[in-house]
């Protein structure tokens, strides 16, 4: 796989999910947060570039990950997200638990969530 599991930016770790990486990127958030937060982020910031599913994995992953920096004091951000898939998020509640941040208005494929 030629993109990165994770890499810093600045004070955050960023966690690159898409189509194509989502699976990897789950596996990441399990088993190797340890390693992404060993150097003390201010944030984790999951990157949604590219995603256009959105399954209910993929959201147990991102929960624990939540809880799991929460006792560290790091925040999750959700980073990028197709507007649509924004808008689904919030109407079920998740806005309240992490930072969703849409991506900007560009026009993107239809995103399912399972």
């Amino acid at each position: 796989m030629s993109e990165e599991d994770f890499y810093p930016v600045e004070e955050t770790v960023v966690v690159p999910f898409s189509d194509a990486t989502c699976r990897r990127a789950v596996h990441n958030l399990r088993w190797r947060l340890a390693e992404m937060l060993a150097g003390g982020p201010e944030a984790v910031v999951v990157d949604l570039t590219g995603l256009t599913r959105f399954s209910s994995t993929t959201v147990a992953a991102l929960l624990w990950a939540k809880r799991r920096c929460g006792t560290r004091g790091v925040p999750v951000h959700l980073r990028n997200a197709d507007p649509a898939l924004a808008g689904r998020l919030r109407r079920a509640g998740l806005d309240t638990i992490w930072d969703i941040q849409a991506a900007p208005d560009t026009p993107s494929p239809t995103r399912e969530v399972s």
